[in-house]
């Protein structure tokens, strides 16, 4: 499996914030083949390469349910973190030293749970876009999609373009170099008033209805059954301990194609 460099603002790590560690762990390690190893703080590799952590819900949950946390690689943590309140965020934890890096845990201008990610040593890494891995990253706002738009931009310097995609469906891409790395939907009404903007993790499976088969089995629940898009074939579950994640059908790569030096392959879907 190739590792492609990230640069700064992309998406380069997940968490997912537990209340069952061990149950989690179970859970994707059965469904993905993630070799996940640690204690407190788990790692889950992929042939080698680590894509994604397990860490222990605070006591009381902190306000968040179980779920997946995304951080994006910043170019400067202290100055980010400060910037965050200025554009109307929130900082929960952090910047903290940690085995990774240097993270921290936010809240976005549209109340959506994220984080940043300073990594250790001078290179930055990333496994992405094939199965066992991270192939999308999405921004649900249930509330505050434009100031969720102006917040990233600032933030992040992301070069954000508007998705014509009819009346009803407004999405806004964030690219780099024109290729696409993360989105933001807007999603005010298709919740419940309760429900809170989050960002959502897409996962790659070699075969969904494989999958999809086992997610019961392993104490999960189908939310949304398989459906055909134009980026693939999809389906919506919730993990043995509730938190939400979207697996996506993607493909092995073909050696002719990779490319290491591509910073972006294998984010766009």
């Amino acid at each position: 499996m190739p590792a492609f460099e990230a640069v700064g603002g992309m998406p380069y790590w997940i968490d997912l914030t537990t209340s069952d560690v061990r149950k989690s762990a179970r859970f994707y390690s059965e469904l993905l083949g993630w070799e996940i190893s640690g204690e407190d703080y788990r790692i889950a590799r992929v042939q080698g390469l680590p894509v994604a952590g397990f860490i222990p819900q605070p006591e009381g949950g902190g306000g968040f349910p179980d779920t997946w946390v995304t951080y994006f690689l910043a170019d400067d943590i202290e100055g980010q973190v400060e910037q965050v309140k200025s554009l109307g965020g929130r900082v929960l934890a952090g910047p903290t030293e940690v085995d990774l890096g240097r993270m921290a845990v936010l809240v976005d201008a549209a109340g959506a749970l994220f984080g940043l990610i300073e990594p250790a040593g001078e290179d930055a890494f990333i496994a992405a876009g094939e199965p066992g891995t991270p192939v999308w990253h999405e921004l649900t706002a249930t509330a505050g999609f434009e100031r969720a738009v102006d917040f990233y931009h600032g933030l992040l310097d992301w070069e954000l373009v508007a998705m014509e995609a009819g009346e009803d469906f407004t999405y806004t891409t964030a690219m780099v170099e024109g290729a696409p790395f993360a989105g933001i939907w807007k999603a005010e009404g298709v919740f419940p008033p309760q429900v809170p903007s989050f960002w959502q993790s897409y996962l790659g499976v070699l075969d969904i209805d494989a999958a999809v088969a086992k997610v019961p089995e392993l104490g999960g629940d189908i939310i949304r059954e398989p459906w055909d898009s134009e980026f693939g074939r999809m389906c919506i579950i919730a993990d043995s301990t509730g938190a939400t994640v979207t697996l996506c059908e993607v493909d092995e790569p073909a050696e002719e194609d990779i490319r290491e030096s591509d910073p972006l392959e294998g984010f766009s879907l």
